[in-house]
């Protein structure tokens, strides 16, 4: 680390800041990290660090100052040049803030401070410093102020008047900000209706739909009709059946509409859906394009709920376009029907790249083990069964012979671990993680290894699992492709909590195991946009119905308190599901009253094959990589026993 003297000028004043950190393209591969102290002098720098944050919008304090003194060394002290620096955002601070800008570019630190720093400098008019410090911190208001100092320069100015365009083009309201830059933008002759046309779809289409009438009254007075019938398509998709509201004077327009229209009812209201499209495809001549689009979501939407016409549609799909999902699931289909034949036709026809796929080559195997093909289904299921993945071990099951979980440590130096821990933004993060604030301990993480090459972010992800950061230690192994560690993709973390809390519900502890490595990957305070919390991702009403009484949601990231409740919610939904732990692990994800509605009509079917045609493809990817995760956590646990065997004999039981 490079430490230099700082003397900032804030508000006409001379500061003297002692010894202020600037760490030179901190988080690079470059082994100059800051000094290691000792672990009682870090223990120390923590207060002295927590303390000095609160002073540092006070960067005259003496106490403040002598802190900085002692914070010499320690990762974090440029959070608090920071921390001053975005408060006194002057130009008599510009050197310090573009040097602090340029050694930690990209770094969490960055943006903070430049947005303040550009802010700044637009409101007084600092052109060419603002065109300098200039980066793209996601603010649509500086995006504007840009555009419009780039204007200013004819060398700029074409540039400029583009980036105004595809700011104006948005599906949702800019800020007052680019007015200006939009009315030039206007007088230069470039808002034309096509321009207008390309903004009113994507506000219409999953955009703000009240941009529409404004929108409206910039088209020509010929094309004002199309806005009101996006509103109405909008509004209600069932309107796209109405043939008579579609007067086909900009047809190309029109079927934008219907396209968009369709596309939606065919989710809601399948029959009227496909009435509608036989009718407006005998009135207008749509695109190949459009109808391929058309096809493809008709398909989907068909083959979901198992309708008659789905096969047709699929069909169509694939004649013009071999996407992966349409492929996997016109498998799904034709397996549904047990048409095994048919499965080994879709599995022939598959392009090259996918048939090689494990879920292509394993239901090639299963599809001639139907059709009394027993040799060749064999060499099929030997082909597979060494894969550590769900169909090998599918495969294994069927052949009744143990797993091959692949599993190769990773081989190290104690120089290459001290490379990678020594470096700036990997210091910053592992003290963020032991201050407790795992929000930033992450933004630094996902920095660092921005920075790296594969064989380092292999590195990068043994020492955050030495640190006891699992979630980490599996994303950088993902990110690096190093997937043969399991030890460390697959940590025994918790594992007293999870063993007793599995114990106590009577639960298989390698399922408790599998079901925190899919759901959280063991980050305590992981939460999802449904609202799910901490290891286990329980809902807190999922919570407070468990335990019938009040409940604070934050303790839910207590992982004691998470495993106890995520445990005990298995053992309700085993109890659900007739102790069917495929049934119980689906119903974890999509809830038990949905995956009652998925059970066979009237007989039994395999457990492979209901499995394969589960409706949501979130939830079939689940439950393959839960099974999955089970059986390596049954052998961590000490049990080599192959659950695939029995799982391969299994049968899921019809509605009741």
């Amino acid at each position: 680390m490079k430490i230099t003297s700082s003397i900032l000028l804030c508000c006409g004043v001379f500061l003297c800041l002692v010894a202020v950190p600037v760490i030179a393209r901190s988080g690079t591969t470059s082994g100059n990290g800051p000094k290691n102290p000792s672990s009682s002098l870090l223990e120390q720098q923590r207060g002295w660090y927590v303390q000095a944050e609160r002073l540092a919008d006070n960067p005259k304090n003496r106490s403040f100052q002598k802190l900085l003194t002692q914070l010499d060394g320690y990762p974090l002290t440029p959070y608090l040049q920071q921390a001053y620096l975005v408060q006194y955002p002057f130009l008599s601070n510009r050197e310090a803030i573009e040097q602090f800008l340029d050694d930690y570019q990209d770094s969490p630190l960055d943006r903070p401070l430049r947005k303040k720093w550009l802010e700044y400098l637009g409101k007084k008019n600092q052109a060419d410093a603002f065109m300098q410090a200039y980066r793209d911190v996601g603010d649509a208001a500086l995006a504007c102020k840009y555009a419009e100092f780039g204007l200013a320069d004819e060398k700029q100015k074409y540039a400029a008047l583009a980036a105004i365009g595809e700011l104006w083009v948005v599906g949702d309201s800019q800020p007052k900000a680019c007015d200006n830059v939009f009315r030039i933008w206007q007088k230069a002759g470039l808002r034309t209706p096509e321009k207008v046309w390309q903004r009113l779809t994507l506000a219409a289409d999953g955009g703000n739909h009240t941009l529409i009438p404004y929108l409206k009254t910039l088209l020509p007075d010929s094309q004002k009709y199309l806005a009101d019938l996006w509103l109405q398509v909008r509004r209600s998709p069932s309107q796209v059946s109405r043939l008579s509201i579609f007067p086909n004077k900009f047809p190309d327009y029109e079927r934008q509409i219907m396209v968009y229209g369709l596309n939606r009812l065919v989710w809601n209201d399948r029959d009227l859906a496909l009435r509608s499209w036989q009718k407006l495809s005998s009135q207008f001549n749509f695109t190949d394009q459009e109808q391929q689009q058309i096809a493809e979501k008709f398909a989907l939407a068909l083959v979901i709920i198992n309708h008659p016409q789905a096969e047709q549609w699929l069909e169509r799909a694939a004649s013009q376009n071999q996407d992966e999902e349409l492929l996997r699931w016109h498998l799904a289909h034709v397996l549904r029907q047990q048409d095994w034949k048919h499965a080994l036709d879709v599995i022939e026809f598959a392009p090259a790249n996918l048939s090689q796929d494990y879920v292509f080559q394993y239901w090639q195997a299963r599809a001639l083990e139907e059709v009394n093909a027993p040799e060749q289904a064999k060499q099929g299921f030997e082909l597979l069964a060494d894969q550590r993945h769900y169909y090998g071990f599918l495969a294994s099951g069927k052949l009744a012979k143990k797993t091959n979980l692949n599993d190769t440590p990773l081989h190290y130096t104690q120089s290459e671990l001290d490379s990678i821990a020594s470096l700036p933004a990997a210091q910053r993060a592992l003290e963020f993680r032991r201050l407790e604030r795992p929000v930033s301990a992450r933004r630094e993480w996902m920095f660092l290894q921005s920075q790296l090459n594969e064989q380092q972010l292999k590195i990068a992800a043994v020492v955050a699992d030495q640190h006891g950061w699992h979630d980490q230690a599996i994303f950088t192994f993902s990110k690096a492709g190093y997937l043969d560690d399991l030890s460390r993709r697959f940590p025994m973390a918790f594992d007293e909590t999870l063993k007793t809390s599995a114990q106590k519900q009577n639960i298989d502890p390698a399922w408790a195991f599998a079901i925190v490595r899919r759901e959280s990957s063991f980050m305590p305070d992981a939460s999802s946009g449904a609202g799910a919390m901490g290891l286990m991702q329980v809902l807190p009403s999922t919570a407070r119905y468990l335990v019938k009484q009040k409940f604070t949601t934050s303790t839910l990231y207590d992982p004691k308190t998470n495993v106890e409740l995520g445990t005990q919610y298995m053992r309700y939904l085993l109890d659900k599901m007739d102790n069917n732990p495929i049934l119980a692990t689906a119903s974890y994800n999509a809830g038990w009253r949905r995956v009652r509605n998925w059970l066979p009509e009237k007989t039994s079917m395999p457990m492979d094959l209901w499995v394969e045609t589960i409706p949501y493809k979130e939830t079939r990817n689940y439950v393959k990589a839960v099974l999955a995760y089970q059986q390596i956590y049954r052998e961590q646990l000490g049990d080599n026993d192959n659950q695939f065997t029995a799982l391969a004999k299994m049968r899921i039981a019809p509605k009741g």
